[in-house]
């Protein structure tokens, strides 16, 4: 076993590391989502922190005790002298940290750390008693679009050119305007960023939260070949019978109360030779090829215990699939619902993976 040889002392100096890890990522976050960092990195030179908070508009008491564990964390670095201490962020960070940049998904994600905390994390709390709660309503997560901000990066520079153009007949089918459905399309940006691409295609995005979908409909203002809609994906009307010559979903389907029986439902809203696009997160079906083959797994396994499989088992014949379920089910259910796989790869980009599959 991996633990031979570990000594008690070790693992508690492990165990104090994550301890101080996690604190510093809480401070981290709320740096990054106050835009503490963006001032930082526009400054020229070390400035106080009456100069920093000038800068921002922000209180000074607060910019101040909040750089204090920045510095501790070595991600700020501090001057101090007799006059006084002034902070400075070294250039070669500031782009893993600032709100806007291709390199800060480790810090947005750090959001889910405080997201999932309150409620969520009481709730779930409960959950493991065998007298408690099923699960957590999806009301009970605020504030969660620094998500969206997360996959939206993946949507915008990779879905297109490192997925939907691995595919040409795919591609073709959007090129020459195709009837797309959008199951679980949350914010709308998939729906939004293919209608953009592909302007001979029509575009229907659904989501069960009317909050996601406000905010899909504020993205497509203006667009002509997109709608959308609240609907609970199990729950498809009988007119979308052959309606569809392409479907998507786009870190939904472990989500879902019945993913079983989702998949059974779309290949009737599916016409002959319809292409369905279903892209997860990263992981294996058995625990330890996730533990071996895929390095920081931790972090889904978490989230997945605080949001993905309890949003799921809130319903009452929730299966709690879980974020973590893996390639290897999900070719299995894509068989029995009766797709044939085309493809189970992984995605450009370094994130998640996508099977590619056709009805039969």
């Amino acid at each position: 076993m991996a633990s031979q040889g570990e000594t008690a002392k070790e693992f508690g100096a492990k165990i104090g590391q994550m301890m101080v890890h996690g604190f510093s990522l809480l401070s981290v976050s709320l740096a990054n989502q106050v835009g503490l960092f963006d001032v930082l990195a526009s400054q020229k030179g070390p400035k106080t922190s009456q100069e920093i908070a000038d800068a921002g508009d922000f209180k000074e008491r607060y910019v101040r005790e909040l750089l204090g564990a920045l510095v501790m964390s070595r991600i700020v670095e501090l001057d101090s002298t007799p006059s006084g201490d002034t902070f400075f962020l070294p250039e070669h960070r500031r782009a893993f940290l600032v709100q806007e940049s291709q390199l800060n998904d480790a810090v947005l994600l750090s959001g889910m750390v405080a997201g999932l905390g309150g409620e969520p994390f009481r709730i779930v709390k409960e959950c493991f008693k065998k007298d408690g709660p099923r699960g957590v309503p999806y009301a009970s997560y605020k504030g969660m679009d620094f998500l969206d901000k997360v996959t939206s990066k993946f949507i915008k520079n990779h879905l297109i050119p490192d997925v939907i153009c691995s595919y040409p007949e795919l591609k073709s089918k959007l090129d020459d305007g195709a009837s797309v459905l959008d199951v679980g399309c949350g914010y709308g940006t998939s729906t939004t960023t293919l209608a953009t691409a592909f302007p001979k295609s029509t575009f229907l995005g659904f989501d069960i939260l009317e909050e996601s979908i406000k905010g899909a409909e504020a993205k497509a203002q203006g667009m002509t070949n997109v709608t959308f809609e609240v609907r609970d994906a199990s729950k498809m009307p009988p007119d979308w019978t052959a309606k569809f010559d392409v479907v998507l979903m786009h870190d939904a389907f472990h989500d879902q109360a019945r993913p079983d029986r989702t998949l059974g439902a779309l290949p009737r809203v599916m016409t002959e030779g319809a292409i369905f696009l279903m892209i997860e997160p990263s992981s294996h079906t058995k625990m330890a090829d996730n533990r071996d083959k895929l390095p920081g797994m931790e972090i889904l396994y978490t989230i997945s215990t605080l949001h993905c499989m309890p949003v799921s088992l809130y319903f009452e014949d929730g299966l709690g699939l879980g974020a973590c379920w893996g390639r290897e089910r999900a070719v299995e259910m894509l068989q029995e619902a009766g797709f044939e796989v085309i493809a189970a790869t992984d995605n450009g980009g370094g994130r998640g993976q996508h099977f590619c599959c056709r009805k039969r």
